[in-house]
């Protein structure tokens, strides 16, 4: 019988959904929660050398173990490179600029007075994010100088050595919504994320809606995932006023729960089937 090892923070619907599809297609699952793993850093086989499911919700614990994993000889979708690069904003900005990928214009700075002062050159408003981070937290506007200098100063007053990095990314002006484009080898599907805010995470109250996916949204969506080195991901892109589309982030532990029924994309499937797909 075919088996995968699913990895886990918590399981939530997701996991769940997929972990039923992969039975319903013959498939053991074995399930491990990323808290209780400890793995030994050698080349030693994990257990039977299943392919595995990363399906944790940390950043941290997602990319160690599957550095791990793949040393072990597992194979781990999405991979540790895949998501060390989506789970940092800083380095996925860098895979699509090594593309050409069409993206807003970003800088990182590590510094205060210099940030603002390369803000102003920039202009306003512009957008400031943690290069590590989420479901649009931490994420701020900048309308003016005034903002940026209180901004820059939490930035670098705040937190450890770490956390005194500025990521600041242009401004688009979007038409109330985002995108969000399914890839798994091929784009799959996507959602529409309506706000009346800026920020358009459904974590943070968008409404998701249906979107049937243009070809070149399509393109530009694979060619993000491609960038990035991913197996199955969701990739963000944003509209401008005039059409033009942009490549924002890419989300290497996609989460759909809150869109499935509205859609109608069988992700959990989907996933399953792929997953099922790279089973020697």
């Amino acid at each position: 019988m075919k088996k995968v090892d699913l990895v886990y923070t918590r399981l939530r619907t997701e996991e769940r959904m997929i972990a039923d599809a992969l039975r319903g297609r013959g498939c053991a699952v074995e399930l491990h929660a990323d808290s209780g793993l400890v793995l030994s850093l050698d080349r030693e086989r994990w257990r039977d050398g299943a392919p595995v499911l990363m399906r944790s919700m940390s950043f941290t614990r997602a990319r160690y173990l599957a550095s791990i994993l793949e040393v072990k000889g597992s194979r781990v979708l999405n991979s540790a490179h895949a998501i060390s690069t989506c789970g940092d904003k800083a380095l996925t900005t860098l895979a699509l600029a090594a593309r050409d990928i069409p993206m807003p214009w970003a800088f990182l700075g590590f510094e205060e007075e210099s940030c603002v002062a390369e803000i102003d050159r920039r202009g306003y408003p512009s957008v400031t994010k943690p290069v590590l981070g989420s479901w649009g937290r931490m994420v701020a506007r900048m309308d003016g100088r005034s903002a940026a200098e209180g901004l820059m100063s939490m930035r670098f007053e705040m937190g450890g050595a770490q956390d005194h990095v500025a990521l600041v990314q242009q401004y688009i002006d979007k038409p109330g919504y985002d995108l969000r484009v399914y890839v798994m080898g091929r784009a799959v599907g996507g959602i529409r994320r309506r706000s009346e805010h800026w920020i358009t995470n459904t974590a943070r109250g968008a409404i998701p809606e249906r979107y049937e996916v243009p070809a070149s949204h399509a393109r530009l969506a694979e060619r993000a995932a491609e960038a990035v080195g991913g197996d199955i991901l969701a990739v963000d892109l944003l509209e401008t006023r005039d059409g033009r589309v942009l490549v924002n982030e890419i989300n290497h532990c996609v989460e759909f729960a809150r869109s499935i029924e509205v859609s109608g994309i069988p992700l959990p499937e989907l996933m399953a089937d792929y997953v099922l797909g790279v089973l020697p």
